[in-house]
């Protein structure tokens, strides 16, 4: 289920930082379920030619829809942990997975009755990220996998140790048979060495049937579902960030995830480093949105 995450970027600034910054390259972004139903959260990003992506989907028709641009590579696989598996294509193709539906969870929330139902099952091979000479270490890992995030976390040990962050949907309850919850996805994350940062989307449902049909659904979307999930390498432990990773990072605040702060505690410790000028990092950050009133003023933008 992706997310349209193009809202609050700014070409402009955003390439002001790029310059600031000038990494050695252009930001990696690795999709596991590329299915595009929706803009990514990198599109902006994209957009600007200011990042490479390698995107993957086992479902054929999903994958058809795909249309690659100058720096973007796709390829069907089932991206887990090297095992064999089964993918469940459902009605409503952006619900497939490796795991079946739970049925109890369809029936609770009703309206996924219908989307839900398998009309076919496929046999796939998956691929550990690992194994996958073609992609280089990269900076962001997104994921999308209905279900199957503990299986792409386990073929990635390796290539996690590179990356800066991951977006991964999170589920609160399981929409799947043995689906890993939000908590099971924390301690895999914390093992790599990240923090849970923020949520980026939040999805809910309001309970039908019965009383609740005196209700206005959309004012009663109390039960959450799954939301998509940012987690962050930790900047606890900055000495462990190397130079270009925080330069990434940054870039990935200001674009994708829409995280000023961590933009800005980036900058700080580049300046450190002396990696990055002083003053032109206090410019970018004056023409951030939300500025503090300091001394009774506004600060300068």
């Amino acid at each position: 289920m992706a997310r349209a995450g193009k809202r609050g970027f700014d070409a402009a600034r955003a390439g002001a930082l790029i310059a600031l910054l000038a990494p050695a390259r252009r930001t990696r972004v690795v999709e596991v379920g590329a299915n595009p139903i929706n803009d990514s959260p990198y599109a902006g990003l994209l957009a600007m030619g200011a990042c490479d992506v390698w995107g993957f989907e086992p479902e054929e028709k999903a994958f058809a829809r795909l249309t690659p641009g100058p720096r973007e590579t796709y390829l069907p696989h089932a991206v887990g942990d090297g095992s064999a598996g089964t993918l469940h294509v459902c009605r409503t193709v952006s619900l497939s997975s490796l795991l079946p539906p739970d049925r109890r969870t369809t029936a609770f929330f009703a309206r996924l009755n219908g989307p839900s139902t398998v009309e076919r099952t496929v046999p796939v091979q998956t691929r550990r990220l690992d194994d996958m000479a073609e992609v280089p270490p990269f900076d962001l890992l997104k994921i999308d996998v209905q279900g199957g995030e503990m299986q792409v976390f386990a073929g990635a040990a390796e290539t996690l140790k590179t990356a800066v962050a991951v977006i991964t949907e999170v589920a609160f309850v399981p929409l799947y048979e043995g689906q890993p919850l939000l908590d099971a996805q924390m301690a895999a994350l914390r093992e790599a060495g990240m923090d849970f940062h923020k949520f980026m989307f939040l999805k809910g449902f309001s309970l039908r049937g019965g009383l609740n049909t005196l209700l206005d659904k959309a004012a009663h979307d109390n039960q959450l579902l799954d939301g998509d999930a940012v987690f962050l390498r930790s900047l606890r432990f900055p000495e462990a960030i190397g130079t270009e990773a925080l330069k990434h990072m940054a870039i990935l605040a200001e674009t994708v995830f829409l995280s000023h702060d961590v933009a800005l505690r980036c900058l700080d410790l580049l300046i450190a480093r002396g990696a990055v000028d002083a003053a032109a990092a206090q410019d970018y950050a004056a023409d951030l949105p939300g500025q503090a009133v300091i001394a009774g003023r506004r600060a300068r933008r």
